[in-house]
C-alpha cells in the first residue's frame, strides 16, 4: 500500500504540463476509486466482465499433461462454437447458456472424431476469474460423473 501511496503522490504531484502556469489538481478521491478498481478481483462482479460464454472465449491449455490417449490437452472457444484436441482426440461441440441454482453455468457439447470421447458428450463449464476454466462431464448414464478437464488460458 505505501508503494501504492508513493506512485500516486508522485503523479498526482508530477510535472504540470501547461504554459499558463496554473497547477492541476485532482480530486483526493478519484485516483483512489480508480486504484481501487484496478486492484480488485476479477472474480468479484460477474456483469462487470460478462457471462462464461462471453469471457471463455479464446484459447485454452490443459493444466494436466496428457497421460492417455483420452485427454483433451487444448480447448479453443469462438461463438459458441468449441474445438478441442488431445494425444489422439479430435473434437468439435457447442457451447450454450445454461444456469444451475440462479449461477450462469453454460452447458458443452462435445462430439470426437472415432469411437471414443473420453467419457466427455455433455458437459457444464465454469470458470475463476478470467484466466481459468474447468469442465465438468456428465459421464456415462447411471453412472458416477464423467472426467473434469481445467485449463488456463493460452498465451
Amino acid at each position: 500500500m505505501a508503494v501504492t501511496s508513493v506512485i500516486l503522490g508522485l503523479v498526482v504531484s508530477g510535472c504540470g504540463g501547461g504554459d499558463d502556469g496554473k497547477k492541476e489538481s485532482k480530486p483526493s478521491g478519484g485516483a483512489t476509486k480508480a486504484t481501487q478498481a484496478a486492484q480488485q478481483s476479477p472474480s468479484s462482479g460477474p456483469s462487470a466482465r460478462g457471462t462464461i460464454m462471453e469471457r471463455s472465449a479464446g484459447s485454452w491449455k490443459s493444466i494436466v499433461a496428457a497421460k492417455s490417449a483420452d485427454d483433451l490437452e487444448t480447448l479453443t472457444v469462438a461463438d459458441g462454437k468449441v474445438t478441442a484436441k488431445g494425444p489422439k482426440l479430435d473434437c468439435t461441440g457447442t457451447l450454450g447458456p445454461g444456469r444451475k441454482g440462479g449461477e450462469d453455468e453454460p452447458s458443452l457439447t462435445l462430439s470426437c472424431k472415432g469411437d471414443s470421447d473420453g467419457g466427455r458428450g455433455q458437459g457444464t463449464v465454469g470458470m475463476k476469474g478470467d484466466d481459468a476454466l474447468a469442465i465438468n462431464w456428465k459421464g456415462p448414464e447411471g453412472g458416477f460423473g464423467g472426467p473434469v478437464d481445467s485449463f488456463r488460458r493460452a498465451g
